[in-house]
């Protein structure tokens, strides 16, 4: 018995041109696709991480007031930095511009009335601005600070 292998013309040459040009392709898409999906999600990270750095100087400027005497509450514009430890080396990273407004608060921002104390508080707002990607970015805190607050029982307490 005798047994003959059939060798195709095709299998002998490779891949024709047209082949070798749709795997090209689809390489390349899946490629540019990959760095497309890796640089979102980079800049995803950084800005969570600015955003969370942001939020951490605001709740710092926060605490400091709480320990602050009322009368020495008062509106200002300070700078930080993402990394505060690189800044004098200009490795910082990003910087944060810190605005911190008090007003005397309104009856709008009461939620029960009357309010008779309202004379002896201060509305504290505390904004941070930085820039990511050449967009301005914002978050806001706000507190309310009052003159018979922690701050007299923290230094005066006997």
């Amino acid at each position: 018995m005798k047994i003959q292998a059939s060798v195709s013309r095709r299998s002998i040459f490779g891949f024709t041109l047209v082949e070798a040009m749709v795997a090209i392709g689809a390489a390349a898409f899946m490629l540019t696709a990959l760095y497309s999906g890796l640089t979102f999600g980079f800049a995803t990270v950084k800005l969570s991480r600015e955003d969370l750095r942001a939020t951490q100087i605001l709740l710092q400027r926060l605490e400091t007031l709480r320990l602050t005497d009322f009368s020495s509450i008062q509106t200002g514009t300070f700078i930080d930095y993402f990394d505060p430890t690189g800044a004098t080396n200009g490795s910082s990273g990003t910087t944060y511009t810190i605005t911190i407004t008090t007003n005397a608060p309104t009856s709008s921002d009461m939620p029960v009335q009357p309010v008779y104390y309202m004379n002896q508080m201060r509305k504290v707002t505390v904004t941070a601005t930085w820039t990511n990607a050449n967009q301005l970015r914002t978050r806001t805190l706000q507190t309310y600070a009052c003159s018979k607050g922690i701050e007299s029982y923290v230094y005066n307490h006997k």
